[in-house]
């Protein structure tokens, strides 16, 4: 399960960025995008990181994963749509000739931290 490397490597980055702040300091939520093209499962994805998560110094923080879609352009007719399923044809003209615009992407979108004073924050 290549997800699990995915969610070490995340949380690698979750916990530099966490170290760069002062002592006290909680995380409370990890908020990551998958995008539809990104060859990941966001699933598993979940999964391994909430085992990477329980590890941690910040064991409480909750995951939330936001899917992104295949966003596409027609070359053809220049309509942007989503892609459904494998249907990737154009919903305008039924050409298959398109750009991908997003959804590559497998993202740490921010951070959710407490700090001591209590008021939370996005980072």
């Amino acid at each position: 399960m290549h997800e699990l490397s995915l969610a070490q490597a995340i949380w690698r980055q979750v916990a530099a960025e966490m170290n760069k702040r002062e002592a006290g300091t909680q995380l409370v939520g990890v908020n990551l995008v998958v995008g539809a093209l990104s060859g990941t499962d966001p699933e598993s994805l979940e999964f391994a990181m909430r085992l990477v998560v329980e590890g941690s110094g910040w064991p409480d923080a909750e995951v939330r994963i936001r899917a992104e879609p295949a966003a596409l352009r027609c070359r053809d007719c220049g309509r942007d749509y989503e892609a459904e399923g494998w249907d990737w044809a154009c919903p305008a003209c039924g050409r298959t000739d398109f750009e991908v615009l997003a959804g590559r992407d497998l993202r740490l979108e921010s951070l959710e931290v407490q700090e001591t004073n209590d008021a939370t924050h996005s980072a």
